[in-house]
């Protein structure tokens, strides 16, 4: 299974994120440039971006979690719109105030408007979405891992016209005769499947080894064993003269 950390840079979820808002600062910057040119761009972005920071994980980290993954979307979309809304008026309060009073002298286009005001949220939506997009993939991407993980724990054995799906950990020992094999389980039943001994142990994982030519034992459960004998449970397997104990060890 993939760690979370696999996502970051670094595998640091702090520096990601660093590195992620400083790219994010200047490629803005350097595409909103306007007359006034890339200085009061840059400064533009330098004030608003912590208003869509916040924003941000305020989905990612509240919303999301709390609303979204547990299917309660009209508290989600509900959330959504009030932070968009919160965050367009602080964008358009300090665009006012710290740009075009401060850096441009020019308060002549007013506080508020509402074409300004969409602009704002436009602009704050998109840095959301696009943040929530990437949030949503990570998730997606560790339970699709999680889903493969479970998958390959489980054995599928094609018995009497059924398949029967058996977790790697409950088989004690595989037990090869001529062309059919049985699979002993933890509960003290079998499987028996066709096939050969040499196949079946090519879809089990390391801890089985095979220690006999009609035998493979699952090293998890071996109780004890000597130079002649394997002991699983409550059954004695024939060991083979070439099996070393590294095989049962290792």
């Amino acid at each position: 299974m993939k760690s979370t950390n696999n996502f970051y840079l670094f595998n640091s979820r702090v520096a990601t994120h660093a590195i992620f808002w400083m790219l994010y600062y200047v490629l803005f910057g350097l595409i909103w440039v306007g007359e006034e040119g890339y200085l009061a761009s840059f400064y533009l972005e330098f004030i608003l971006l912590p208003i869509r920071i916040l924003a941000v994980y305020f989905t990612i980290y509240f919303l999301l979690p709390r609303f979204l993954l547990k299917r309660k979307f009209k508290e989600f979309f509900a959330g959504y719109a009030i932070a968009l809304l919160i965050g367009g008026i602080l964008q358009r309060i300090f665009i006012h105030l710290f740009y075009e009073e401060l850096l441009l002298n020019d308060s002549s286009s007013g506080l508020f408007s509402i074409m300004m005001l969409v602009r704002a949220i436009v602009l704050i939506n998109t840095t959301v979405l696009l943040v929530l997009g990437a949030k949503l993939f990570q998730l997606w991407a560790i339970e699709h891992d999680k889903n493969e993980s479970l998958e390959t724990e489980i054995l599928e054995i094609r018995s009497n016209r059924k398949t029967h799906r058996v977790p790697f950990e409950s088989i004690l020992f595989v037990e090869g005769l001529g062309n059919y094999v049985t699979y002993h389980l933890a509960d003290k039943s079998k499987i028996t499947s066709y096939g050969s001994i040499k196949s079946a142990l090519q879809v089990l994982p390391d801890n089985f080894r095979r220690v006999h030519k009609s035998y493979i034992v699952n090293k998890s459960h071996i109780k004890s064993y000597d130079a002649m004998t394997i002991d699983i449970q409550d059954n004695s397997i024939p060991r083979g003269k070439s099996i070393s104990d590294e095989v049962l060890l290792n």
